[in-house]
């Protein structure tokens, strides 16, 4: 009996290897796919990707996602040559889009940028002061400088003479601005906030934010990423949405797991929290003129005569549908598992 036991043992597990052989992989585990994402710093504006990242939202979805620090000029080259499947800088992504190479932007967080002017110079007070001196920003023809070409444009002055543009790299700005290597510099809430409120001798010429309305952050990526793998765009905006809502409903939790990536004082990431509230879009899309603007803006800095409409430019439908799918199924569903 022996035999024939032992036998029919090796019939069942060859049979058993067989059947495990033929079933697809994805009914055997999820495949995770390792995408690569840019961003430019680390303050609550881009506090959406790392709540969805720690809060397993980007897992959900089947991504390992490999986070890149980089400036926005750099995050575009990048995102043209395929190293990255998505730039959270959009804005310098718009201006790649204007000289027909085929990115979309497929989502807007803040229309509004967080972006402040500061200046060590007693002689600068005012945006016209800027006349003839140097603007630092992280690269050239990112959003700090969009933002401020608009913003000299407001005030009667030409972007091209009348200012010097100085690209000093993400973390440039600061060091060459209190070292007094820079007249100017733009920066972000939380840099600006800690420079004016630790005793640093800088000042505020202008809250852009404040004084215009544009681009400033969100997600884009190449057509065709957009054209062959939508499904990896919307799942990725899917996961992004999910950690932006969250952000919305719960600061302290948020601020707490924001923590691990951004190194601000607490204080002021917390007013950078209600900063970023005041300028979040309602649905992660940017209405029609705003759009026009932007593109406006793009081409007067880049001397693009031709007229470029907006579905160049811009593809909102997956994030619509994301936002009406989790709308449909109820926030407090959607999101009551990670609080």
């Amino acid at each position: 009996m022996a035999l024939p036991t032992k036998l029919s043992l090796w019939v069942l597990l060859s049979l058993l290897v067989a059947i495990l052989r033929s079933v697809p992989c994805g009914a055997q585990g999820a495949r995770v796919e390792d995408l690569r994402v840019s961003f430019a710093s680390f303050g609550v504006i881009y506090y959406p990707h790392f709540i969805a990242k720690e809060l397993g939202f980007y897992r959900d979805e089947g991504f390992n996602v490999d986070w890149i620090a980089m400036p926005g000029g750099l995050a575009t080259k990048a995102l043209v040559s395929g190293d990255i499947h998505f730039s959270t800088s959009s804005g310098s992504s718009l201006n790649a889009s204007l000289r027909d190479i085929k990115l979309k932007v497929v989502y807007v967080n803040l229309d509004r940028p967080l972006y402040r002017l500061l200046t060590w110079r007693d002689d600068i007070r005012k945006v016209t002061d800027l006349r003839g001196k140097g603007i630092g920003v992280a690269s050239r023809g990112d959003t700090m400088e969009g933002s401020a070409n608009l913003l000299l444009r407001k005030y009667g002055m030409d972007p091209v003479r009348d200012v010097i543009w100085v690209a000093l790299g993400t973390n440039g700005r600061v060091t060459s601005l209190v070292a007094k290597a820079v007249d100017s510099a733009v920066l972000g809430f939380a840099d600006s906030r800690t420079l004016q409120t630790r005793g640093y001798p800088v000042h505020e010429v202008a809250n852009i934010g404040k004084e215009i309305k544009m681009l400033y952050t969100g997600l884009a990526t190449s057509e065709e990423l957009l054209v062959k793998r939508p499904d990896v765009v919307r799942r990725f905006i899917r996961a992004t949405v999910k950690g932006r809502e969250f952000l919305k409903r719960f600061k302290s939790q948020s601020l707490a797991l924001g923590k691990k990536y951004d190194r601000a004082p607490d204080d002021v990431r917390s007013a950078d929290y209600d900063a970023t509230m005041e300028m979040m879009t309602a649905d992660g899309t940017e209405d029609v003129e705003t759009q026009k603007s932007d593109i406006d803006i793009g081409r007067r800095a880049l001397g693009v005569q031709k007229e470029i409409p907006t579905e160049q430019v811009f593809d909102f439908h997956l994030t619509r549908e994301v936002y009406k799918e989790l709308r449909d199924a109820g926030w407090d569903r959607v999101l009551k598992a990670s609080k």
